[in-house]
């Protein structure tokens, strides 16, 4: 008790300092304005790349190094919108029954394979019948491909399938050389179409890349040379950018104020990434839904969001921000279903068989976001009546620790950005990587369908919310906050018109000029 004392107080306490900082706008130096196109363009990430072969990948972090070497059939732009990459467009026709994709006819990958109808074929049907695919279960809609002609592919559909545009524009939607499909370093050396073609590799340290003098759009890849440094720790990440080490990283909400008062410009991201509290129900005791239910009575969100993350955020009790069109305005933080009641988590985790209380093995991911929230998760938990072991595990392999291995009973971990609903919520769903326990119900298996059907935000909504309130009656994760953390950059960076800082960010059009 006395250390959750001395935790809540020192919370309170830093909900003090909070003051400007989740405004988020820069206040540094000046930009740079025009470009060098013989720059080096250097971000320092907070993770490594699991593997450089996509569809092998469980990570949807990984697409932020994707976006060099590869290409995707479509692109989010930085607003969530999606826009042409190598399909040129696409359409529902059949009533719904099939999507048709018109294709470039002037791509080829970096080994000289060009990339046809033929080639879109052979990696979809890769990414869903590949038995280690990570991504076979975000596009399992997907029954069949033809080939209509060299530009034009046709997905023949066994289920509604309204969000499979924006899985086209994830990992699921990355186009390899075919003729790569079987090199045995494919995971180390990718082998794309992308605007940038890897020069070294060393895990864990730094990837690099040249500009692809090939590449068929010259207005994307604004620098010549593109260098991604691995930096789990934060005060190194902003230390590189202060001492010219790097152009651009994402910081610690702790860390904004510094960043600008030292010249450098940080803001806030645009994000729909939501911090998550995953629980293991193929272990005891989360096997059991009244200890799921009890977890989620001991988070007090507000307290992470203005502690931890120092207002950079919102608290949440689904999967979706309250800015998101299928937000739903009955589940939220302080109902009494979901609110912080640490003598309610007591009571079921006695109703459950446990009044002495729970243990359970809390698996942290080594980045100081993830660290920062666990130490803060700890005595909540432990005031609920858990019993709690922390192990910090390596960031880059934590889904191949938690849902490969299943290894620990829970695990603290971070959302990617989404832009469709169902998106957020395909891990109830049975048979995805993200639930090998295949721990859902019907009824929500039936609503998450449900969401999939209609044209507009507006038609598919209540079919949202309704597969929002379902997932409850699952609950083996618990949303904790919406993260939009600061992104920083120097003054030599230059942003192309129309651009929105992201949390995923994006290197497209992105170059670096002489200091301002």
């Amino acid at each position: 008790m006395a250390r959750r004392r001395w935790l809540v107080g020192l919370l309170a306490a830093l909900s003090l300092l909070v003051t400007g900082c989740a405004g988020g706008g820069g206040s540094g130096g000046e930009a740079a304005t025009e470009v060098d196109p013989d720059a080096t363009l250097r971000f320092a990430f907070s993770q490594a790349v699991s593997t450089f072969d996509p569809h092998r990948s469980g990570n949807p972090w990984d697409n932020f190094v994707y976006q060099l070497p590869y290409d995707h059939l479509i692109r989010m732009d930085t607003f969530g919108e999606l826009k042409p990459q190598l399909a040129t467009s696409w359409e529902f026709v059949d009533g719904g029954k099939a999507l048709v994709l018109k294709l470039r006819d002037d791509v080829t990958f970096i080994d000289g394979t060009t990339f046809d109808a033929t080639a879109a074929k052979a990696n979809l049907d890769r990414a869903r019948t590949m038995e280690t695919s990570a991504v076979k279960g975000l596009i399992k809609a997907i029954s069949g491909v033809q080939v209509v002609s060299p530009t034009e592919i046709r997905l023949d559909l066994s289920a509604p399938g309204g969000n499979l545009p924006y899985f086209l524009a994830s990992s699921s939607g990355v186009m390899i050389s075919p003729a790569a499909f079987d090199n045995p370093d494919l995971d180390q050396k990718p082998v794309g179409s992308g605007m940038g073609i890897m020069t070294e590799y060393v895990p864990n340290q730094v990837v690099r890349f040249d500009r692809n003098p090939n590449y068929w759009d010259k207005e994307a890849a604004k620098a010549a040379k593109y260098e991604i440094y691995v930096q789990p720790t934060a005060t190194t990440r902003l230390n590189m950018l202060l001492g010219g080490q790097a152009d651009i990283s994402n910081l610690e909400a702790s860390q904004a104020d510094q960043a600008n008062a030292s010249g450098l410009i940080a803001e806030a991201s645009a994000s729909t990434a939501i911090l998550n509290f995953f629980m293991n129900p193929g272990k005891k005791p989360f096997d059991d839904l009244r200890v799921r239910k009890a977890l989620e009575h001991t988070i007090d969100r507000t307290a992470i969001v203005d502690g931890v993350f120092f207002g950079y955020g919102k608290p949440v009790a689904q999967f979706l921000p309250p800015d998101h069109w299928g937000y739903d305005p009955t589940v939220t933080p302080d109902a009494p279903e979901y609110n912080l009641d640490p003598a309610r988590a007591r009571s079921l985790l006695a109703e459950a068989g446990y009044p002495d209380g729970a243990e359970i093995e809390f698996l942290v991911p080594g980045i100081d976001s993830h660290r920062s929230a666990a130490e803060a998760l700890v005595p909540m938990m432990e005031a609920g009546g858990f019993k709690v072991r922390t192990r910090v595990i390596d960031a880059a392999t934590t889904a191949d620790t938690f849902f490969g291995r299943e290894e620990g009973n829970a695990l603290i971990g971070m959302g990617s950005p989404v832009a469709d609903p169902t998106t957020a919520y395909l891990p109830d769903l049975p048979d995805q990587y993200y639930n090998p326990w295949n721990v859902s119900t019907p009824e929500y298996v039936a609503a998450w369908g449900a969401a999939l059907v209609g044209d507009t935000p507006e038609t598919r909504a209540p079919a949202v919310r309704t597969m929002v309130e379902l997932e409850k009656d699952i609950r083996k994760r618990v949303p904790v906050h919406q993260h939009t953390p600061p992104i920083a950059r120097t003054t030599k960076v230059v942003l192309p018109q129309d651009y929105r800082i992201n949390f995923m960010f994006s290197l497209r059009g992105v170059g670096v000029g002489a200091a301002a």
